[in-house]
């Protein structure tokens, strides 16, 4: 199950960051920005942990095709899983390398707009710079990016560090390996350096502007996979043994989403990723809601689109894709999903983040459907709660009754806050665990 995760977040922000600079700028004018004292401060890492045989390859400077598509070719065809620092600047300028980091599903790091010595920037100057590569990827590219930032030449200081997180970089990564290719090394003086001083969690910094870092590709991986280590992201480098990096363990929500994503009903946006807190498509809750219930089957039997906005496609082999349109036909068809009705055509939005409310009616009727459970439960206590419109009150009091999902303290359910992806595996962990009426 895919979707915009953090590098969506991070479009949106783009418009907001812009805001913020003019902001910024504005108020220095008037000597109104200062350094945030008690401000906090993104993470500086220059390794990993070494409990694992990990090592994460780090790519700098993306710009001259020449020398940086071989490079991203020599990746992708070894099939290694690297992070790319990108630069604002860069991005607006080379297409065809942007298209190729597409392709190849790398981890898309900031390393500023134009790539500037941060250290002996100002505040509010830093805020203009920092994330201006993740921003015009994830704009350009409508891709998703890491919230990790690397300081132009690796200077940085605690200011650029608080900058980083008001930009909402959690960590400032640096390296501890530096392959030395941007001072025009050989391939086999690189290769040297990088094998000689390999270790357990180490971050490896190459520059993809260097005129043989894709000539000492081949040697590096093949050595470093020969030694046992497994080349990762520097999100599989930080994560350590859990699951996914954005997933701390021990919670209900963290027990829920292993539970789900071992089962097959979840998935992250990819082997580090799962971005809990991120909403989650109408369409995505719909193949979530049919797998949990055990109605998806493999043939797309539906000929017949029920909904306007969710067409029958086809893949460039002449299958027909089963998402979304096959997962909402199911969905549709077991009275999970409704929709809605305009001028006589339905539609159903596959695309829109779902809502509490909607979560929690098409969890009732689930309930309802395959567990067997009445409109309520008459000897169960009632919650009635002052924001659930009157046709959505019996299915909000039924999950309520059922410990399926609950209101807040203060008497709302947040009807229209949006359900995230860590409450749906919640959710949907719950009504895997109850027992039919």
């Amino acid at each position: 199950m895919n979707g915009g995760g953090w590098g969506i977040r991070r479009l949106r922000a783009a418009v907001v960051a812009l805001t913020v600079a003019l902001g910024v700028a504005v108020a220095a004018s008037y000597g109104l920005v200062t350094e945030p004292a008690l401000a906090a401060s993104a993470q500086t890492v220059t390794r990993g942990p070494d409990s694992l045989p990990r090592i994460a390859l780090t790519f700098d400077d993306t710009f001259r095709p020449e020398y940086t598509l071989p490079t991203i070719q020599v990746l992708r065809e070894y099939g290694v899983p690297a992070t790319f620092f990108v630069t604002g600047w860069y991005v607006m300028n080379c297409p065809e390398i942007n298209r190729e980091l597409v392709a190849g599903g790398f981890e898309i790091g900031d390393h500023t707009m134009s790539h500037p010595d941060l250290s002996k920037l100002t505040y509010e100057q830093l805020l203009t710079e920092i994330g201006g590569g993740t921003d015009t990827f994830a704009w350009r590219l409508k891709y998703r990016t890491v919230p990790y930032m690397r300081p132009p030449g690796g200077k940085t200081s605690p200011l650029v560090a608080k900058a980083a997180a008001a930009r909402g970089f959690t960590h400032v990564v640096q390296w501890d390996i530096d392959s030395d290719d941007w001072k025009g090394s050989s391939a086999d003086a690189i290769t040297r350096r990088v094998l000689n001083n390999a270790h357990n969690g180490a971050i490896v910094l190459f520059h993809c502007s260097a005129p043989n870092t894709h000539l000492a590709l081949p040697a590096v991986i093949e050595g470093l996979r020969a030694a046992g280590y497994e080349l990762v992201t520097v999100s599989g480098l930080l994560k350590g043994s859990r699951r996914f990096v954005d997933v701390s363990g021990g919670s209900p929500a963290a027990e829920a989403i292993a539970r789900l994503v071992k089962g097959g009903l979840m998935s992250g946006y990819d082997q580090d990723w799962f971005g809990p807190n991120d909403s989650i498509k109408r369409a995505q809750f719909a193949k979530v809601a049919v797998l949990a219930t055990g109605l998806h089957t493999e043939p797309v039997e539906a000929l017949e689109a029920s909904f306007a906005d969710v067409a029958r496609t086809t893949s460039q082999t002449g299958a027909v894709d089963p998402y979304p349109f096959d997962f909402v036909e199911e969905a549709a068809a077991a009275g999970i999903i409704r929709g809605l009705e305009r001028d006589g055509v339905r539609y159903f939005e596959p695309g829109a983040a779902l809502s509490r409310l909607q979560l929690a009616r098409m969890m009732a009727r689930m309930a309802r459907t395959f567990k067997c459970y009445p409109d309520a439960l008459p000897d169960r206590a009632t919650v009635a709660f002052t924001d659930v419109p009157e046709d959505a009150r019996m299915d909000v009091q039924l999950l309520s009754q059922l410990g399926i999902m609950q209101g807040y303290s203060d008497g709302t359910f947040r009807s229209e806050n949006k359900a995230t992806r860590a409450q749906v595996a919640v959710v949907i962990s719950r009504y895997l665990d109850l027992q039919r009426y």
